[in-house]
Formats: C-alpha cells, sequence, structure tokens
C-alpha cells in the first residue's frame, strides 16, 4: 500500500505564519500497525493460563488494549506527520500544536497547527544611518583607574589611640535579630564605616565604638529587602568590636606601579590603563552603532512574526531573569508575583529579537554567506578566550554536540549579515 493512499492531508493557511494541516490515516494503516504492535508484545507477554509468548493474538490483544491504543496513535501521528510534511514541503518552525483527534480501529484523523518562517521581502539593508561619535580618554578616567590601583594595594593598619571614625575598618563578631529571633551570624566580619551604605543609620552608630567594646545597632530594614522575612522590619545587631583597622593608601609613584604589574614607571602604568581605556570605549561606541544600525534595519524591514515563536523567545527572557534572582534568598517567590508584569515588559524585547534573527538570516541566505572551518577555528578561540578555558575544551565541546556547534554557525552568519550592514552604512 503506498503513503498516498495510506495518508491524505490537506492545508489551509492560519494566523502569523501559521499552516494547519488536517491528516488522516486509512483503517487498513491503523489495523496494520495494531497487529505489528501485537505481534511485538506477544513474546513477551505474560498472561495466565498461558505459556510465555503462546496466548493467541486475541487474548493479548484484550490484555494489552490500552497500551496498544496510545503506542499506535503515538507511532501513527508522528509517521504521517513527517509524511504531510514532505508532500507539502512545509519546514515547521517548532513541534506542532496536535488536536482534535479522531481514533479507533477504524480510523485516525487530526490537526496538527505549525508555524513556518515568514515571507520576507528586504526593503532596505544597504545605506542605513547610525549616529557614531568619536571615543575619548580624559584624564579625569586615567586619575579614577588609578585611584582603583591604589585602593587594590591598600594597607590596614590596627588603631590602637583612638575610637573608630568614618572611613575606618572595624573587625566584628555580630549577631542580627528580627522579630526576637535571630536572622545572621557573623565572626571575624570586616564593616567599613561609612556615609553612604545599604542600611542608613548603621555606620553612624557605631562611629565613636573602640576596640573590645560591643555595641547595639538598630536598623529599619527596606521593604523590598533581599530576604522576605526581614522587609519593612526593625533588626537589631549586636556588635562586638574586635578590632578597628585604617586603610592606607599607597602613593602613586613608580613602585606602585612595579607592584601592580609588568611596568617600570608609573607612566608605564598610565600609558598601559589609557590603552585599555580607549579599547573599551571603542568597543562601547561600536556596540552603540550597531545597535543603532539594527534598529533602523528593523524599522525599515517588516516581517509578520509567529506568535508561537515569539512566545518561546519570551519564555527564554523570563528563564534568563528567574536565574538571576536564584541567588538572593526570597528571590524565586518575588519573582513569581512580577512574572506576568516582566511578561509584559519582556514582549517587544522578545518579538525584537525574533525580527532581527529572521532579517539577519535573510540577508546571510541572499548573498551566499558561508562558515568556513576557519570562522570556527576563530570562534573556538575567542569563546576560550573569553571563558579562560583551553581551546581545545571549547572545541571538544562544540564538535561532540551537533546542535551546539550549528548553532554556532548560525551565530557566525549572524554576525557575517551584521558586518555586511556595517560596511555599507553611512555615519553621522
Amino acid at each position: 500500500m503506498s503513503e498516498q493512499s495510506t495518508y491524505k492531508v490537506s492545508v489551509k493557511d492560519g494566523k502569523s505564519c501559521e499552516k494547519i494541516l488536517t491528516i488522516q490515516v486509512s483503517g487498513n494503516a491503523v489495523q496494520k500497525e495494531y497487529d505489528s504492535f501485537f505481534r511485538a508484545v506477544a513474546p513477551r507477554a505474560r498472561i495466565p493460563g498461558f505459556r510465555p509468548g503462546k496466548a493467541p493474538q486475541k487474548v493479548v490483544a484484550m490484555h494489552f488494549k490500552d497500551e496498544a491504543r496510545e503506542e499506535v496513535m503515538k507511532t501513527l501521528i508522528s509517521e504521517s506527520y513527517r509524511w504531510a510534511l514532505e508532500e507539502k514541503t512545509l519546514k515547521p518552525l517548532l513541534a506542532p500544536q496536535i488536536d482534535e483527534v479522531e481514533f479507533d480501529e477504524a480510523k485516525l484523523s487530526y490537526r496538527a497547527s505549525v508555524e513556518v518562517r515568514p515571507k520576507i521581502k528586504l526593503s532596505r539593508v544597504e545605506g542605513l544611518t547610525a549616529k557614531k561619535s568619536k571615543a575619548e580618554v580624559t584624564p579625569a578616567e586615567i586619575e579614577e583607574q588609578l585611584k582603583k590601583v591604589q585602593t587594590a594595594h591598600a594597607q590596614f593598619k590596627a588603631v590602637e589611640d583612638r575610637a573608630a571614625v568614618m572611613g575606618d575598618f572595624l573587625i566584628v563578631d555580630y549577631t542580627c535579630t528580627a522579630d526576637g529571633k535571630e536572622v545572621e551570624r557573623r565572626t571575624d566580619d570586616w564593616l567599613e564605616i561609612r556615609e553612604e551604605e545599604y542600611l542608613k543609620g548603621f555606620s553612624k552608630q557605631l562611629e565613636g565604638v573602640k576596640a573590645g567594646e560591643t555595641r547595639e545597632v538598630r536598623v529599619q530594614f527596606p521593604e523590598k529587602a533581599g530576604r522576605a522575612e526581614l522587609m519593612g522590619k526593625e533588626g537589631l545587631f549586636t556588635v562586638q568590636v574586635k578590632e578597628i583597622k585604617k586603610k592606607e593608601l599607597p602613593e602613586l609613584n613608580d613602585d606602585l606601579a612595579r607592584e601592580a604589574g609588568e611596568f617600570k614607571t608609573l607612566q608605564e602604568l598610565k600609558d598601559s590603563i589609557r590603552k585599555d581605556l580607549q579599547v573599551s570605549k571603542d568597543a562601547e561606541t561600536e556596540a552603540g552603532f550597531e545597535k543603532e544600525l539594527l534598529a533602523e534595519l528593523l524599522k525599515h524591514n517588516k516581517v509578520e512574526l509567529p506568535k508561537r515563536l515569539v512566545e518561546r523567545r519570551l519564555q527564554y527572557l523570563l528563564e534568563q531573569a528567574e536565574r538571576s534572582v536564584h541567588q538572593h534568598e526570597g528571590g524565586e517567590a518575588e519573582f513569581a508575583k512580577k512574572r506576568d508584569e516582566l511578561a509584559k515588559e519582556f514582549l517587544p524585547e522578545a518579538a525584537r529579537q525574533v525580527h532581527l534573527a529572521f532579517l539577519l538570516d535573510e540577508i546571510a541566505e541572499e548573498n551566499k554567506f558561508t562558515v568556513t572551518d576557519e570562522d570556527l577555528k576563530k570562534k573556538f578561540e575567542q569563546t576560550a578566550a573569553r571563558f579562560r578555558r583551553p581551546v581545545e575544551e571549547v572545541e571538544k565541546y562544540y564538535t561532540g554536540s551537533e546542535d551546539a556547534v550549528e548553532n554556532l554557525k548560525e551565530q557566525v552568519r549572524s554576525e557575517k549579515a551584521v558586518e555586511f550592514i556595517k560596511q555599507r552604512a553611512k555615519q553621522k
């Protein structure tokens, strides 16, 4: 029996890149699949009154009726769906949505809704305009970085002849209670006494304390405190000061430069800082230029977006956001409350990413961009440098997974498309 007589399919257009397939499977195909299932299960069937594998097929069918129905339907839907896609030359973007299933031993029919790639007609790709400012490093920025170098090489010296003042560091043991319950305990913790802080008034109450002294500090936790049990409550810290230390910064001279790295003089350190800042600023300027160009690309090239694909991208963005709050205690519960609100907030970005992916893919397709072994090698090296891993380890990860290497190739093709746009753009 040919597949043409076994299966029948009709297709009609749905909404937003949707194709709706109505698929029918003949009764002969259904019966054939049932027979195949029972033949496969008979040798292992253990049925009272019969030796293993010796029960008649009718008896086997009675005992495995429910399992047979499930497996036969699953197999026939899978096979007929693949056939229907080939018959109608369709390439779905995602797995189908199956509904309206009618199934018995005489027939099977169902509906499969799929989303396909939208028809894209590029209107404007070359000659896009975006602003690109010149990035310059200022003396103030270099000084700021030098201060960070000083701070990184600061020394902390014990204070014994006075009480604590703003800017000092205290080595303390403390406990924190809220509503009469202990919520935190720390030993040999370092606290900096400073004007600006998360818990307002905390440092002010420790000003003037001496080593060996124990002091009670009362604070009001913010309404949006990271831990749910502390939100908006009063906290009592019992702080035992063990030592007071003063931070002393080293002088900005050649000695500090040698200590900070392979520099002979302070000027060499400054030159290195200037170079690093310039590289960072150039990259930031280039990223801004690229972002504005891609916004222009989206504006001039409209595409009908598959809704389910946008929804899947939205779910990915929400999962990313959820992972970022897992490190904060109580963050998951807070995220759950705001999920619907965040979904509305993230939806435009999800649509933008899907829209852009289609356009870049179309540009790559039109210009026949390919990914060479050299392209992949360069990408392996960049990824290894970014994550500080051996290149061989990165290459093994990608080449060991077909999906991973295909995703990487898509990324390279998209990057080539972006470079194509940038090379033909106009700078304001």
